[in-house]
């Protein structure tokens, strides 16, 4: 078996430790590039129900679909599942440190839990059906 899914997986996973355990978040003013576009997005009754929340919980969800589907990929087609069960385990540590570490500038929520465990979900599932 080949060591890049290994390989990506780690570097995947240094790229979700900066984007939820530095200090603060990325891009959350309403100037921001985020920002803007769902204000675009509000200004179009066609796409007015992408809200920022449905959007964080859709970013959370994309976010660790790569990191299931890299590991499962990793752990082969008999031990897929510990790409899911390592992801919930991994945004378990991340939101507690958030509430704990970093409760100044960010905070954990059990929603954040459960779209980053579905996502590992979603992303070790795909890694079995290929």
């Amino acid at each position: 078996m080949s060591d890049m899914p290994l390989v990506l997986l780690i570097l995947y996973t240094v790229f979700i430790g900066f984007m939820t355990l530095t200090p603060y978040q990325l891009d959350v003013s309403p100037e921001g590039p985020i920002g803007r576009l769902l204000q675009f997005f509000a200004d179009h009754q066609v796409t007015s129900w992408l809200t920022y929340t449905l959007v964080e919980k859709l970013a959370n969800v994309a976010m660790f679909v790569p990191f299931g589907f890299l590991l499962a990929l990793h752990m082969g087609r008999r031990r897929w599942w510990v790409g899911w069960a390592a992801g919930a385990a991994f945004t378990c540590l991340i939101e507690g440190a958030q509430v704990t570490l970093l409760s100044p500038t960010r905070y954990g929520t059990i929603s954040d839990l459960i779209t980053n465990t579905l996502g590992a979900g979603i992303g070790a599932v795909l890694a079995l059906l290929l």
